[in-house]
């Protein structure tokens, strides 16, 4: 571990991370949306954190979800906001609704509002060791609120997930997340849902990469389904592929797109996102 003073000119003066003088090693403390990257580019979250002072804003302007058997289509807008407080430690502000649309269809009429906000941290516990075949490992607490629309609001929820990366020969990147989320479903009883993701991702040019990947029940964060399930669903597994662009140290953009393999799936999802570093 190296000492940091908090006047290091590497933090910003509003950071909280100045209140945090025990930093590990890091070459370089420049704003980079390369390293360790946007979370919202694939369906599970990287275990890398933000450099100490450092800043990511995840847009995704459409983030769609075909009907299952229990619930209609869904649209929404959503952010991702990450800041490192220390180098394993980052604070994270999820909006998953800005706005969210619940569209109509066997009677239901469409419904608009606001999805719950969800106070988020993640913590970088060790690095990949390639000498006993041990991936890179963090944890995310995750806690969402009941500041959401009345049709959104699923009540204070909270999740946690084991966040592994794993790098492999011929420039793949394996990626998986397990872990548990809360929510309500239409008869207002809250249940407790196990989910899985994973990507394989491989750069085939210079800051382009592309990627295969699939979700049991949900993307990390809940992206996809919507925040009350009309019932409870069973292993719904959605397999799909993706790029990302890393356009600039500073910005990258990205897409997805998947499908549905089991009946308590949605029939399709897909985003567009961008990410900016500072």
């Amino acid at each position: 571990m190296a000492e940091v003073s908090a006047a290091d000119p590497s933090i910003p003066f509003w950071s909280p991370a100045r209140l945090n003088w025990r930093m590990r090693e890091v070459e370089d403390r420049s704003p980079s949306i390369r390293v360790p990257g946007p979370d919202t580019a694939n369906y599970p979250n990287g275990c890398f954190t933000l450099p100490a002072g450092r800043s990511y804003v995840e847009f995704l302007p459409v983030v769609f979800s075909g009907q299952t058997a229990g619930s209609p289509s869904n649209y929404s807008a959503q952010v991702l906001l990450r800041h490192g407080i220390t180098d394993w430690l980052e604070f994270r502000l999820f909006l998953p609704g800005m706005p969210q649309v619940q569209f109509g269809g066997d009677g239901q009429s469409q419904v608009t509002g606001v999805g719950p906000l969800t106070f988020d941290t993640k913590i970088h516990l060790f690095d990949e060791k390639k000498e006993f075949f041990l991936p890179a490992f963090g944890i995310e607490l995750a806690l969402q609120t009941n500041w959401a629309s009345p049709a959104f609001n699923s009540g204070v929820q909270p999740s946690i997930n084991l966040l592994f990366d794993h790098s492999l020969p011929l420039g793949l990147v394996f990626e998986w997340n397990v872990g548990v989320f809360g929510g309500k479903d239409s008869n207002n009883i809250n249940y407790y849902l196990a989910t899985w993701q994973f990507s394989l991702q491989r750069e085939v040019l210079p800051g382009f990469a592309v990627f295969a990947q699939a979700f049991i029940n949900d993307a990390n964060l809940t992206r996809f389904g919507p925040e009350i399930r009309s019932t409870i669903p069973n292993n719904a597994t959605v397999v799909g592929a993706g790029f990302l662009w890393t356009v600039s140290d500073l910005f990258a953009v990205y897409a997805s797109g998947g499908a549905g393999v089991t009946k308590e799936a949605s029939e399709s999802v897909a985003q567009i996102g961008m990410a900016f570093a500072f």
